[in-house]
């Protein structure tokens, strides 16, 4: 029973509900345009369900549309994907979608609508979803999304600057789809896992055996996921030498689904196997305290940060029997550092190490079936408990024709004791593009461990992929 738990709630939160500016500001936005990309992803591991398969092929779009006036900004921004091989494969989003004033008074900004700002380097390098939700099409390559609000930006002085935002819309992270067919999670995507089928019961006695575990999924209504209000504010100061400090705090719901589950009176005997297990599993949507200090540094040859934040969140309401993640309140400290090598023996190019640990402040207990310590939710809230990672981009070709840039990344997770490996190369000619990578995913525990999470999990989810795009 434990660990059909435990794997129920990392599988379906994550589709439920289906180095850059250093205050929070608007991140940098991009070239107006509409690009559409084919690409071919191969994976090199056995897949964890019969309806995943080794080959994807991927049509993708993105329209980045951001049209001003004298007094008004507006950006649009949509982006799709679907899977040629599968017709439940397809996803869209809408990262940016706001309006913006230019100055209504002398110093202050207004924006309505939804907006990436930078709330906190740290969750964005290591892609945690503490802050602003993500689409987890594909959790090596999630998306930022913005928040949906209102914001209010005041300048101080050219040194100070006050942000405000408030809400009371909420849209959570969009993880893989799925289907719940015969009480039975499925999915043809690679990034879901569903949970296993049967449970033992009765272990260490002469009347052990297993029996089928079925699920049952209570969708809440619409109103009961979108409808819940956010406060945030964030001041931002900027130091000599191109040294800043932020200080940022939200309240608002947490971009993860939390996860109930209703099984204390759900064996019953009878049917087609001698007791037949059914679970019901309730998504609730979480409010939490955040707030996050960073101070670092931004000059033409390096960068570099320090973070700390700290995540607390409101108790779930749900029944003391139902099984649920803990609601630990949580530290988040971490570090990053970034060189430019000019081009020697090598094209130009640049370095970063970066470093992230969270750390439980307060831990909860949660009454039910099995202790709360067993019980993870999305893999486990944060994808990583302890991870350093090292970058190196490099600019091959930046001339006015073409551009050609080669990366590297790995990331190694210490309680997993395994890491990440991405190789991606990119060359753009005019309006055309092709991209090639790899990723290698190890880890030295189990998926079942304590100390699992994303590298344990999608360990077979070894790839290659190739893409061509095309920008009008």
């Amino acid at each position: 029973m434990r660990r059909g738990l435990i794997y129920i709630m990392a599988a379906i939160v994550s589709g439920t509900c289906a180095a850059a500016e250093v205050r929070m500001q608007p991140v940098p936005t991009g070239v107006k345009r509409l690009d559409v990309n084919l690409t071919q992803n191969r994976y090199l591991g056995e897949p964890a369900a019969v309806r995943q398969g080794d080959s994807y092929t991927y049509l993708s779009g993105g329209l980045d549309l951001e049209p001003h006036t004298q007094a008004l900004n507006f950006k649009l921004n949509p982006v799709a994907e679907g899977a040629l091989e599968g017709r439940n494969e397809f996803y869209f989003g809408v990262p940016e979608l706001y309006l913006s004033s230019r100055q209504i008074a002398p110093g202050f900004d207004f924006t309505v609508g939804r907006q990436k700002r930078h709330w906190s380097r740290l969750d964005e390098e290591f892609n945690l979803g503490v802050w602003q939700p993500q689409l987890r099409w594909d959790y090596l390559q999630p998306k930022q999304e913005g928040l949906i609000g209102v914001f209010l930006d005041w300048q101080f002085s050219p040194k100070v600057h006050l942000s405000m935002l408030t809400s009371p819309l909420f849209l959570p992270d969009q993880g893989p789809n799925f289907q719940l067919q015969g009480g039975q999670f499925t999915s043809g995507s690679r990034w879901f896992r569903a949970p296993q089928s049967r449970v033992a019961l009765f272990q260490g006695t002469p009347f052990a055996k297993d029996a089928p575990l079925n699920f049952e999924l209570d969708r809440p209504a619409e109103e009961k996921v979108i409808m819940h209000p956010a406060l945030g504010l964030g001041l931002h100061f900027d130091g000599e030498k191109g040294w800043y400090t932020d200080l940022n705090y939200a309240y608002k719901p947490r971009n993860q689904i939390h996860l109930g589950i209703e099984c204390a009176n759900c064996a019953r005997l009878g049917g087609a196997a001698p007791v037949e297990i059914t679970a019901v599993v309730h998504p609730v949507v979480i409010m939490h305290n955040v707030g996050t200090f960073e101070t670092g540094f931004k000059r033409s040859e390096d960068a570099g940060w320090i973070s700390l934040s700290y995540d607390k969140p409101n108790a779930s309401g749900l029944p003391a029997d139902y099984e649920e993640a803990p609601l630990d309140s949580m530290m988040i400290a971490g570090l990053s550092y970034a060189h430019f090598l000019p081009p020697v023996l090598l094209p130009a190019s640049w370095l970063k190490f970066s470093y992230m640990q969270a750390f439980t402040v307060q831990k909860t207990d949660q009454r039910g079936l099995i202790d709360s310590d067993q019980v993870s939710s999305s893999l486990d809230r944060y994808p990583f408990k302890e991870l350093a990672a090292v970058d190196w981009h490099m600019l091959i070709d930046h001339s006015r024709k073409n551009q050609w840039d080669l990366g590297f990344r790995y990331s190694y997770s210490i309680p997993e004791k395994g890491g990440w490996l991405s190789v991606e190369t990119g060359f753009a000619l005019g309006d055309y593009s092709v991209l090639v990578g790899a990723d290698v995913i190890g880890a030295g525990v189990d998926p079942s461990s304590g100390d699992a999470g994303l590298f344990s999990r999608y360990r077979n989810n070894d790839r290659v992929y190739a893409g061509v795009g095309y920008v009008y």
